[in-house]
């Protein structure tokens, strides 16, 4: 099977989306299907709002053969960018997989819009979180929440007094929150791995590394605060307990809607493998 995967960003960028469809198209590959990723890096859109996307629309159409060879198309949150060839190419399998909301809250009408024109053209769609059906007003045919690389033991030597934040330093990640936490809990020493505008008000806290690969500092630590759901599994595979918080009803709900909260969660992170993700996504294409 011939799959074509369209998203904003691509690996080696870092991101949540990025490394979920990086450990994706690695096992999809390994069972015998040809996937080609395409991304901003090549498509090389102008960041000039509408005319960005009109460019993108160009790019594609000149690259259609892409879309012809592909048996199916897939598209990851940006399914905007594949709008008119779903006219053009009524009877290409689409499929869209719905990463998370845009950090605005309210959410923007126009978001909820798009994303309910997604879920209405596309043949099929996977919801990354059960929140995204509340607050898009939509159904997804698969919920998913990603998954971990290796798993470790639980058994790993902790030091109690060591926390670790793990996502982008950003107001809609719980960022904030985290640190009001950490003033009334003097004892802790944080390190952050990521960055984003609040890394100078994080640094007051704790030594902000960027994006590095945290694995090194989930050995060590007992407590994970996650900026997502991907560093959550993570953590938990390393045998880490989470920390988890938020800003507003939408992340509240991120979270409490989630696995994560519950008391067997280890137990349910475990399985969550990439390779049970794959089939989810293999499924997903062979009962529609």
């Amino acid at each position: 099977m011939k799959i074509l995967f369209i998203s904003h960003y691509k690996w080696p960028h870092i991101g949540g989306v990025e490394k979920h469809v990086y450990e994706l198209s690695k096992r999809l590959r390994v069972k015998g299907n040809s996937v080609k990723v395409i991304s901003e890096r090549d498509i090389k859109q102008p960041h000039i709002k509408f005319l960005g996307l009109v460019y993108i629309w160009f790019w594609m159409f000149r690259n259609r053969k892409l879309i012809e060879k592909a048996d199916i198309v897939h598209c990851h949150d940006v399914f905007i960018w594949y709008l008119p060839f779903r006219i053009l190419y009524l009877k290409k399998p689409v499929y869209t997989t719905f990463h998370g909301w845009e950090g605005i809250w309210p959410i923007p009408r126009k978001n909820i819009f798009l994303k309910k024109l997604a879920a209405k053209l596309s043949w099929g769609s996977i919801a990354v979180g059960k929140y995204i059906e509340r607050y898009y007003g939509i159904k997804a045919n698969k919920i998913i929440y990603g998954g971990t690389l290796i798993l470790h033991s639980d058994e790993m030597r902790k030091r109690d007094e060591l926390i670790i934040f793990v996502g982008r330093l950003e107001k809609d990640t719980g960022v904030l929150e985290f640190l009001k936490w950490l003033d009334k809990n003097p004892k802790y020493v944080v390190d952050f791995i990521g960055d984003g505008v609040l890394r100078e008000k994080c640094e007051k806290y704790g030594t902000v590394y960027g994006f590095i690969n945290p694995a090194p500092f989930y050995k060590q630590v007992k407590y994970c605060v996650p900026g997502g759901y991907l560093a959550a599994l993570e953590a938990l595979s390393y045998g880490c307990e989470l920390k988890l918080f938020w800003n507003n009803k939408v992340k509240e709900d991120y979270w409490k809607m989630s696995p994560f909260v519950r008391k067997d969660v280890k137990i349910w992170a475990k399985k969550q493998t990439w390779d049970k993700l794959t089939n989810e996504y293999l499924d997903l294409y062979n009962s529609i």
